[in-house]
């Protein structure tokens, strides 16, 4: 539940905002809107690069090491004032968001007993849209009082929280569903 709250805040958070993050960034109205289109384009290319390495590398290394690179990516999104470096900057902080939600999705239902894995992660993955929910009020009053520095913490934070969540769960790989669950 703390993780699935805690990713939310920069998956989310950073893909509703990028317009006007950007235009905070020095980008023209119009242009933050195209370079929007540009980062959100790469969506579908995370879980495409995944495939790759989705059997081969512990899900849970692999979110860790895109929580990482999220918030890593974000604070340099925070400086930066190149617009190549911004889109560059966004289409990683995108490409390394959607890489983390296949492999969480993956995770977490390795957690759970068959017999009550529906509704276990049902109910995990909700507190994600009760964060979501809260978390684009937060980043609207985080930036218009701190900036998109103030953001960049925030979302930082939140990817530490959630590096923090996953690492205290246990390791799935190569385990049994039945070993995993006990």
């Amino acid at each position: 539940s703390v993780f699935n709250m805690a990713q939310v805040i920069g998956f989310y958070g950073f893909a509703a905002w990028v317009p006007t993050l950007l235009v905070s960034r020095g980008v023209h109205v119009t242009s933050s809107l195209a370079y929007a289109f540009v980062i959100a384009i790469a969506n579908p290319f995370g879980p495409l690069l995944g495939v790759w390495f989705a059997d081969k590398f512990e899900r849970k290394t692999q979110i860790v090491a895109s929580l990482a690179a999220m918030g890593v990516v974000i604070v340099l999104f925070s400086q930066a004032s190149s617009p190549a470096l911004l889109i560059a900057l966004g289409v990683l902080f995108t490409l390394a968001s959607n890489v983390m939600s296949f492999a969480y999705h993956g995770y977490q239902a390795e957690l759970y007993p068959t017999r009550i894995r529906a509704r276990a992660v049902g109910f995990v993955y909700s507190w994600s849209r009760l964060a979501a929910a809260f978390a684009g009020l937060a980043i609207g009053i985080l930036l218009h009082g701190y900036g998109v520095p103030g953001v960049a913490a925030f979302i930082g934070t939140s990817m530490l929280v959630g590096i923090a969540a996953i690492l205290l769960g246990p390791a799935t790989r190569g385990l049994a569903l039945e070993k995993i669950s006990h």
